[in-house]
């Protein structure tokens, strides 16, 4: 998945745009679409912070990240799919990472769910949380229908 992202960032590359932010666009919009495909699969209706967090670990298993709930407002991803490149390029793959999560939660609709960076030695960069009071999920334009 992350050189199909690259790929499609170089190729899909807009005027001036560097290619790191072109990469985590694209990301994002790939998460996008993801969560939006879970959403019609599952078809969850309304979610709130708990089921949109258990609805987007059962979602996220099949790209392999190995989604725990440690609390009933957290899950974190055990694994890394992208962990040879990440050890390589930190920074880049974890951002990558991070907008395909922030997309995927974002298309599934679960807007009181957040995808944090919360690095830790030998599991996924990214953790997915709650909202907390007074907190508001990514606003705006995602870039992807553009």
């Amino acid at each position: 998945m992350l050189a199909d992202i690259l790929t499609e960032a170089v190729t899909a590359q807009w005027d001036a745009e560097p290619a790191e932010q072109a990469a985590l666009r694209v990301a994002g919009c790939r998460g996008e679409a993801a969560g939006a495909a879970e959403r019609d699969r599952v078809r969850p209706g309304r979610l709130g912070p708990e089921r949109g967090l258990t609805v987007a670990a059962a979602g996220l298993e099949p790209y392999g990240f190995e989604p725990q709930r440690t609390a009933p407002t957290l899950v974190r991803l055990l694994n890394c799919p992208f962990h040879a490149l990440a050890v390589k390029a930190p920074e880049l793959v974890c951002g990558i990472n991070h907008a395909f999560l922030t997309g995927y939660l974002r298309g599934l609709g679960s807007d009181t769910t957040t995808a944090v960076l919360a690095p830790r030695p030998g599991v996924c960069c990214v953790e997915l949380r709650a909202l907390k009071p007074g907190d508001s999920p990514s606003a705006g334009d995602s870039g992807c229908g553009r």
